[in-house]
């Protein structure tokens, strides 16, 4: 498996994040904290994500490019852009609603200024699981095909969540 790396870079007022290699839930809690940090302190006049050089993004990832959309939306921002010039990703993307919520484009011609990689920290499984469920959520609240598709796996966490909040 081709471990994967999430670069960040800003131009402008715009913030980029390059996908590179394998990008797998276990990036995701460290993926979460950072736009949690980065949407505390900043209002993004734009959000570009390149998945040019991604191998693999798993649903949990989609669902954190949901949450990025989101935030967007929610501060008022343009529509974020996706960057991608493979055609199964591009088909994923418009099969469970992304392409509604982003801007997709093959290649937007644009230099992003010096990349550094966003800080990738062990998450505890409590971490992991809360945010493998946040992002499936995020995908289910998309449409209706993604509540169909995606309601077994937040049900099972949201059951394992359940679980391990109990008292023992």
């Amino acid at each position: 498996m081709d471990n994967g790396k999430v670069l960040h870079a800003s131009h402008e007022g715009v913030e980029v994040l390059r996908y590179v290699g394998d990008i797998r839930y276990t990036l995701a809690p460290s993926l979460a904290r950072f736009l949690d940090d980065l949407f505390s302190r900043t209002k993004p006049l734009g959000f570009v994500v390149d998945l040019r050089e991604a191998g693999v993004i798993d649903s949990t990832n989609l669902g954190l490019l949901v949450r990025i959309a989101k935030c967007m939306e929610d501060r008022g921002g343009r529509q974020p852009t996706v960057i991608s010039d493979q055609e199964d990703v591009n088909e994923l993307l418009g099969a469970l609603g992304l392409d509604e919520v982003f801007d997709v484009v093959r290649d937007d011609g644009d230099e992003h200024g010096a990349e550094e990689e966003v800080p990738v920290a062990q998450a505890s499984g409590a971490d992991l699981a809360r945010t493998v469920l946040a992002a499936h959520r995020q995908l289910m609240a998309l449409n209706e095909h993604n509540r169909d598709q995606f309601r077994d796996v937040v049900a099972l966490y949201e059951q394992r969540a359940a679980e391990t909040s109990d008292p023992a």
